[in-house]
């Protein structure tokens, strides 16, 4: 079997370059995958006969060159805080890139006119620990793809400190671009309530926004902006619908390097958890490798890309930080009335990458 075209040709990987500076730079996705199923099969079966765990992970790749640079609004010498709390991606296209520092400015990257666009300030900085989602089309907000003003870009801090929490940005009726505050979660009303150490949400249905605390998961309908508590259980992982699986796909936080599926996901009143099925493991870590960052990026046809971050103990000094970031190219095929995971290509670079689009 030969691979089909992918929907998503670049991954868009964000690094801090340090003095609150961040670069964009652009993967090509296409060296991530053999040319056939049959293929990375063979390669996959090649690999297993190794014994050196490293070979497995993949071999050391070059970085792509920045395509812009990022620096905060807010000076660091009248606020020694100010950094990017929040990229997400704007639009079905997967080519705008929304920016956002502490102090709550935001300004919209296009990767294929390479052209950065001002937009209205948020009503409250969003960040580190916070919920985005694009909407395409979303009915209730947006009035006209970005070039045509049919996105919406829902964005919700997991901190209740926030005088606005959650917001959208669309494009109102006269013709500007807003941020319009939504309703706060009802989970935010709850004294005991403590913010999850990340934040675990999905898209039910094209229009509901699934999220978890602690404790319980909760649902906002984008259309009548109405939550309602689905149920005391809690998301597994971040997960996100694949309409060719008709199920959600995500990265096990009980298996750091294990592709799960969801199933039975609704976000009626007192609905029961959706079930959780294996599907694969990436590759055999080395023991000195500690995880710190992971990314699951659904690249189309049933492909994704899995991007870890790890840093590597050193025996000679515990002090001293060596991280690398492992891109893998992986498939998904039913097999027999389940999910098989195939593992195509790894690329490791000697670098950690703050954010994965």
């Amino acid at each position: 079997m030969s691979c089909q075209k992918l929907s998503r040709q670049s991954l868009h990987l964000v690094l801090s370059e340090g003095r609150c500076l961040y670069s964009l730079r652009h993967m090509d996705v296409s060296k991530l995958f053999y040319p056939s199923t049959a293929e990375a099969l063979e390669a996959e079966a090649k690999a297993k006969m190794k014994k050196n765990g490293i070979n497995k992970i993949g071999s050391i790749g070059r970085l792509p060159k920045p395509s812009i640079h990022y620096q905060p609004y807010t000076a660091p010498v009248s606020n020694p805080y100010s950094s990017i709390s929040a990229f997400a991606l704007v639009g079905e296209s997967k080519n705008k890139i929304l920016c956002s520092d502490a102090a709550g400015n935001t300004s919209i990257y296009n990767t294929e006119l390479r052209s950065l666009i001002a937009m209205p300030e948020l009503n409250s900085p969003k960040g580190p620990n916070y919920v985005a989602v694009s909407m395409p089309g979303a009915a209730a907000h947006a009035k006209s793809d970005f070039d045509n003003h049919t996105d919406s870009l829902y964005i919700m801090d997991m901190n209740p400190a926030r005088s606005c929490c959650f917001e959208v940005l669309a494009y109102d009726p006269v013709g500007n671009w807003c941020w319009g505050p939504l309703p706060e979660p009802p989970f935010f009303e709850d004294p005991e309530y403590e913010a999850p150490l990340k934040a675990r949400f999905t898209v039910v249905d094209g229009t509901r926004i699934c999220v978890s605390t602690t404790t319980a998961t909760y649902s906002f309908d984008t259309v009548t902006c109405e939550w309602n508590k689905v149920g005391d259980w809690v998301l597994p992982f971040k997960a996100e619908y694949v309409p060719e699986l008709g199920l959600w796909l995500g990265l096990s936080d009980r298996g750091p390097y294990d592709l799960c599926t969801l199933d039975n996901l609704s976000t009626a009143v007192d609905s029961s958890p959706p079930t959780v099925q294996h599907v694969g493991k990436e590759f055999e870590l080395p023991e000195s490798w500690s995880q710190i960052t992971r990314a699951l990026v659904n690249l189309g046809s049933r492909r994704f890309c899995i991007a870890n971050g790890f840093v590597i103990d050193n025996d000679q000094d515990e002090y001293e930080f060596n991280p690398v970031t492992v891109f893998t190219g992986v498939e998904v095929l039913p097999s027999e009335g389940v999910l098989r995971m195939i593992k195509h290509k790894s690329k490791c670079f000697i670098t950690l990458i703050r954010f994965v689009l």
